[in-house]
Order: C-alpha cells, then sequence, then structure tokens
C-alpha cells in the first residue's frame, strides 16, 4: 500500500527529533572537548611533576634511563613523551613532529595546554643545577563513550530510537482515519451506501475526527437521496400500472364492442387518463423540490388569505361526510412565500384530515405567530397513527396501511409535497398523536417580524353546506 502521507508525517518528525538529539551530542561534545576538558586535567596537574622526574632520571641514568620512562608513562593510541633540553634538542632520539612543536609554544603561553578537537597538547618546563629542560605531552582524546559522563552517548541512542517509535505512532494515529476515509470512498463508488468511516474513531476529538464524521454525514445524505430516488422510481412504477393496465384493457375491450360499450370504454379511458395526468403532477410535485430544479417565487403574502382561501374548499369536501371544520387565529400573519406551494402543503394537511375524520368529524384549525414562525396546526379527531409510523409520514409514497390504494387513501404523496413545500421556506412539519384519538400535523414557517392588525373574529365556523 502506498502511505505517501505516512511517510510525509513520519520522516519530517524523526528527521527533526533526529536533527534535535544530533545537536545536542554536538553540544555535549563541543562542553566535554572545550578548552580545559575535564578528562585531561589529570595529565596537566602532573605535568611539573613528571618535568622534574623526567629530568632527575635524565641526570642520572641518561638518555635510556629517560627513554624507558617515557615510555612507561606513554598509552598506546593515548599519550606519547618528549623531553627537550635548553636549546630544543629531543634528549631520546626520538623525532618530534613541527605541530607538537608548534603546539608546546602555544601551550606554553596557555598555562601549559594547548586543546584541539584532534589531540591535546601539554608542556611544563623545569630548571635544575645542571641545565633547562622542557617535557612535552601528546595526548589524544579518549573514545566519546569514555568522555561523556553518565553514558549520555546511550541516552542519545535511546532517544532517537524512542524518537522513532513516538514519530511512527502520531503518523499512525493521524493517517489511520484518512486511509478508512479513503476505503469507505472506495466502497461507496461500488455502490455500498451503508458504509462508514468513523465506526472506531471513539471519542477522539480534533479536525480529522471532525473530517471523518463529516464524511460519515455526507454519506448518510447521499444514501437518503439515493434511496428516495429509488423509492420515487418504485413508487411511480407501482402506481401507474394499474391505471395503465385498465387503459390496455378498456382499449382490448372497446375494439370489440358495440357503440354503447365502446362510449363505456372511453369513458373509463378518460377518467383513467385524468387519473394518470394527476398521479403524475403530485410526482412531478415532489420529484422537484428534491432535485433541487423548482425555483420557488417569493413574494409578500397574508399567511390567512391562504388558510382562508383553503379552508373554503375544504368545506365542500367536509360537507359530503357532515364533518365541521374550525378555524382560530388572532392576529394576521405576513410573510414572504410562494401561495401556490404553501396552498398545496395546507391543502393536503387538511383534506388528509377531513378524509380520516369519517363520518362527522370535527377539525380544528389554528394560525399562531410565536417566537418569530407562524406556526399553522391541523387537529382531527380520527384514529391517529402507530406512534412508530410518525417520523415516516413525510416521506413520498409512505402509507400506514399498504393494502390503501390510490383511490381508498392516496399515494402517499400529500405529506411528502407538504415536507418539501415548507422545506423550502425553511420551516418544518411535525405530526402528533392526540389524546384519546386523532392527529396534530403542524406546520413551523418563519414570517416578517411585525404581524398586522387583528382578524375581524377570533373563531369562524365554517358552515356546513
Amino acid at each position: 500500500m502506498n502511505r505517501r502521507l505516512f511517510w510525509k508525517i513520519f520522516l519530517p518528525f524523526w528527521v527533526a527529533q533526529a536533527i534535535l538529539l544530533g545537536a545536542l551530542y554536538l553540544r555535549v561534545h563541543y562542553r566535554i572537548s572545550s578548552e580545559h576538558p575535564w578528562w585531561i586535567q589529570p595529565e596537566r596537574r602532573e605535568m611539573p611533576v613528571l618535568a622534574s622526574l623526567a629530568a632527575q632520571r635524565f641526570e642520572q641514568t641518561g638518555t635510556a634511563g629517560v627513554a624507558q620512562l617515557l615510555d612507561s608513562l606513554s598509552l598506546p593510541h593515548r599519550s606519547r613523551f618528549w623531553l627537550l633540553d635548553g636549546s630544543g634538542n629531543e634528549l631520546t632520539g626520538r623525532i618530534v613532529p613541527d605541530r607538537i612543536l608548534q603546539a608546546a609554544a602555544t601551550a606554553d603561553r596557555q598555562e601549559g595546554l594547548y586543546h584541539s578537537y584532534e589531540a591535546n597538547v601539554l608542556a611544563a618546563r623545569v630548571t635544575t643545577d645542571r641545565g633547562q629542560y622542557r617535557l612535552i605531552a601528546e595526548l589524544t582524546p579518549p573514545p566519546l563513550s569514555e568522555r561523556i559522563p553518565g553514558d549520555l552517548l546511550w541516552t542519545l541512542k535511546l532517544g532517537t530510537i524512542f524518537s522513532a517509535i513516538i514519530c511512527l505512532l502520531i503518523a499512525h494515529y493521524l493517517t489511520k482515519p484518512i486511509e478508512r476515509m479513503r476505503d469507505a470512498t472506495h466502497e461507496l463508488a461500488r455502490g455500498n451506501l451503508d458504509i462508514r468511516a468513523g465506526e472506531n474513531l471513539g471519542n477522539r476529538q480534533d479536525e480529522i475526527a471532525d473530517l471523518v464524521r463529516d464524511f460519515d454525514i455526507m454519506a448518510g445524505e447521499l444514501r437518503n437521496q439515493i434511496q428516495s430516488e429509488r423509492n420515487l422510481l418504485s413508487g411511480v412504477s407501482h402506481e401507474l400500472r394499474s391505471p395503465i393496465a385498465r387503459i390496455r384493457l378498456a382499449l382490448a375491450l372497446a375494439s370489440t364492442a358495440d357503440d354503447r360499450e365502446r362510449a363505456e370504454m372511453l369513458d373509463r379511458i378518460e377518467q383513467d387518463t385524468i387519473q394518470l395526468d394527476s398521479m403524475l403532477e403530485r410526482i412531478l410535485t415532489v420529484a422537484r423540490p428534491e432535485s433541487g430544479q423548482q425555483k420557488p417565487k417569493f413574494e409578500p403574502l397574508s399567511l390567512n388569505d391562504v388558510v382562508d382561501e383553503v379552508l373554503h374548499d375544504a368545506n365542500f369536501e367536509a360537507a359530503a361526510t357532515g364533518a365541521t371544520i374550525t378555524f382560530h387565529g388572532n392576529s394576521e400573519v405576513k410573510m414572504n412565500g410562494d401561495a401556490s406551494l404553501l396552498r398545496s402543503a395546507f391543502e393536503n394537511v387538511v383534506r388528509n384530515a377531513v378524509f380520516y375524520s369519517g363520518q362527522g368529524g370535527k377539525i380544528a384549525v389554528s394560525l399562531e405567530k410565536t417566537d418569530g414562525a407562524a406556526v399553522i396546526s391541523v387537529r382531527d379527531n380520527g384514529p391517529g397513527v402507530p406512534e412508530n409510523a410518525l417520523p415516516l409520514l413525510f416521506k413520498a409514497f409512505y402509507r400506514v396501511d399498504d393494502s390503501r390504494g390510490a383511490n381508498t387513501g392516496g399515494m402517499g404523496l400529500g405529506l411528502a409535497i407538504v415536507r418539501n413545500a415548507v422545506a423550502i421556506h425553511g420551516g418544518s412539519v411535525s405530526a402528533n398523536n392526540l389524546s384519546p384519538h386523532g392527529l396534530e400535523v403542524q406546520l413551523r414557517l418563519p414570517v416578517t417580524p411585525t404581524s398586522h392588525g387583528k382578524r375581524s373574529s377570533s373563531e369562524v365556523r365554517l358552515a356546513q353546506v
């Protein structure tokens, strides 16, 4: 798997840590290799004593004796000694490199020590009765592990390893949700609409977690949208099948029927055609807002006028079953909206209430303005709906009783039209069962901040026609 982001996060973090540890190492190296390094101080303090001892040995035993002494003082790969007389001649016959002589001359002027990163040169002079002598020592720095106190070198090594582990965990922590989201995106592209990327995020709170959760919300909305389109297609095909089948049957019978029967078949075809036209209109009313194709025409209007117009027409339907519709509204409510959409939404709610209230039903309608919103409430005394069906009432093609057809209970589009119309106006719609029975549908719409005047009456009873 090509984990480019993982390495882009891991490598800079780890390189930064390595550079930091390297800078710490150089600082430590500088401190322990300073002008007066701690590890050279014992030899530096002993140089005057060693110079006196070497001069005494030379005067007593000559070249061989002092050579033996200097050899005993020297350590392999660590230190070398030379003894010079007052004229600068090396008394053991050894060759003194020019750089050592130059360093020794500098050491004479710097309290007997010349320091460099490659080597350190010590020089000490001593005077006896027989002359002047000069002892020169070259000390090579010991290995770093010996110069760093307290195993600091191991600390640096372990720090490098530890920083690599920490950077690895950080990179994994940052990139794992993104990898899951990428995999979820691929699954989503393959048609798996139930895939989610944030199932194992737990309580993680950061920008990446927010991104993954937003992706899951997007995936859920996409699933709902696609499912809505599938339901729409399935509902359309189901609802159109029956009238089309009846039309085909009527056409087949009309071709062999006499004039009177043919006229009846043509009437049936006309009725089914009108029904098809009505179905298509209602389907398009639901589909246009969901697809974003419908452009509402907002203009100032009186919501009371819209309600009065719908109730006036609904009264004729109510008269057929002896139902009574009452209206209560104590102020006139102005708002910006599409009168046609609002009329359609309110009409669907009221017609549903009339239908389900049955013979002699009572429907109570109210319009109030509260908290900057117009609240339209439609109550009926019908049987209500099961509690688990309340959240589903406003979905397209949903019916509480699937056995009801278009002739007995509609296509399940009325309340979906209500939902879309209210949503276009920035409002909300809800349904609640009443006690002991009945259903209340409430439409909440944002309105202009000022209300205008009182209505002529606080309660109007629409006369039964």
